[in-house]
């Protein structure tokens, strides 16, 4: 099936890593060690813990509107409408904290992430197409076609710095800076330029063809082979860029006055910890590959016929580029380095504690790419509102994140913590039978301190 006939030809590039960035359990908990800096970077001071060891993590996300499972297997819906696919994971391993006292923290990340994102504007899609004809038929009175896919997937070590800024008998103010070390490992785009056709019934027959438009493709020169004819892993990411990103915040603790005399202010006692963030800022950087180009001035004798022909057996960037120069009578080759800037978004975070181990979390993430864009390379977060009512204790805890997301979908997940494991579900629908994709899960792996006496006695102890 061959809907999306150019930008569906990209997505086969990302699928190799399309299998991060949402522990929506942990959003402001004073538990969540050295991962919570990916919500702020002030949070590693806040952290309960001396140390803290994450030996593994693993989060997937998705959104779409166009795919569903029933009795297994995977359809597209098929109503006239603009659609979309939103995808991001997250992957690290040993990230490590450390707070030598109640003032300072440091804390390293080692993580793998990527996002993809696929969009159209309206069109007609079902699982009864097989071929350019079938979606012509079924697609007769869209105007135009217009569409984006954007795929970025980095290797990433961050370098996390908090501390306290100011602090009074009821109040804490902390801030933190994490520096983002990256290697753009894999990155992909393509664009579709209102591609418009003509219909033409014969008597046999009824042929489209098309009449103007473009299109544009590129990808990583990572995936052009070496002249060996293979690559391995340690050449594909030798053959990558390195750049820098950067995320700040600071995170403001309210206490309560009356407390008892005895009593000091720490990373858990608190009645309000209000949270600002600006996360992700900077851009993955990629050398072009060699067979990447946009196309102009589409040639008006080429049916469906021929392009189903031509984009059969479609095998490499090579292979693209040379059946669309017979398709197209103008091409050009893109720059020798494209961008994909990273989902720079800005969070608000507001944690109010009942007592009794009950906290109320909410956390609003603002992106600051759009998600419709069809001209920029640009990555983007899922995340817009999510509320997370949680009971959590050193050792255990139960959370339920109602998230809706940026693309206008509400879920409702749950997570569960027990000891040193926390495994939890964007969306609980999955338990069931599932309706739409959009959804994904989250594991997490720590050791820290688990001695309560010996976490409360350092939280309590005055530097």
């Amino acid at each position: 099936m061959r809907p999306l006939f150019f930008i569906l030809i990209l997505s086969l590039l990302t699928s190799s890593l399309a299998r991060a960035q949402s522990y929506t359990s942990t959003y402001g908990s004073a538990y969540a060690g050295s991962t919570g800096i990916r919500n702020n970077p002030a949070a590693s001071v806040n952290s309960a813990y001396k140390w803290d060891l994450t030996l593994f993590t693993v989060q997937a996300k998705v959104s779409t509107n166009s795919l569903f499972m029933r009795n297994d297997s995977v359809f597209l819906t098929h109503p006239f409408k603009k659609r979309f696919l939103h995808n991001n994971v997250d992957i690290s391993l040993f990230n490590f904290l450390y707070k030598p006292n109640n003032k300072h923290a440091f804390s390293i990340n080692l993580r793998a992430r990527t996002y993809n994102h696929i969009r159209t504007e309206p069109i007609t899609a079902s699982d009864s197409i097989y071929t350019i004809r079938d979606f012509m038929i079924q697609n007769r009175t869209t105007p135009y076609l217009e569409g984006f896919a954007t795929h970025t997937g980095w290797l990433e070590a961050d370098l996390n710095y908090s501390r306290v800024l100011n602090e009074t008998y009821n109040s804490k103010l902390t801030g933190g800076i994490t520096l983002q070390i990256l290697r753009s490992v894999s990155g992909a785009f393509a664009r579709v330029n209102k591609l418009s056709y003509l219909e033409t019934k014969t008597p046999s027959d009824t042929i489209y063809n098309f009449v103007t438009g473009g299109t544009a493709f590129g990808y990583s020169s990572n995936y052009d082979t070496s002249p060996s004819g293979t690559t391995t892993a340690s050449q594909f990411v030798k053959n990558s860029l390195t750049g820098l990103g950067l995320s700040i915040g600071a995170e403001y603790l309210l206490y309560e006055e009356n407390k008892n005399s005895y009593q000091q202010n720490n990373a858990v006692n608190y009645q309000w910890k209000i949270g600002i963030a600006l996360m992700d800022l900077g851009a993955n950087t990629f050398k072009s590959g060699e067979f990447g180009g946009q196309y102009r001035n589409i040639d008006p004798s080429v049916t469906n016929i021929d392009i189903d022909r031509k984009l059969s057996n479609i095998e490499s960037g090579r292979d693209l580029r040379d059946s669309l120069a017979t398709i197209f009578t103008t091409s050009e080759n893109i720059s020798d380095r494209f961008k994909v800037g990273n989902p720079t978004r800005l969070i608000i975070n507001v944690d109010r504690s009942f007592g009794n181990n009950i906290y109320l979390n909410s956390d609003l993430s603002i992106n600051l790419h759009g998600t419709s864009g069809f001209r920029r390379l640009l990555s983007r977060e899922i995340n817009l509102l999510t509320v997370t009512p949680r009971w959590e204790t050193l050792n255990w805890g139960f959370y339920l994140p109602i998230q809706y997301n940026s693309q206008n979908q509400l879920h409702i997940g749950a997570a569960l913590k027990a000891g040193p494991l926390v495994v939890g579900l964007h969306n609980l629908q999955w338990v069931k039978q599932i309706k739409n994709l959009s959804g994904g899960g989250y594991l997490m792996l720590s050791i820290h301190p688990f001695n309560k006496r010996k976490v409360i006695s350092k939280l309590d102890c005055p530097e």
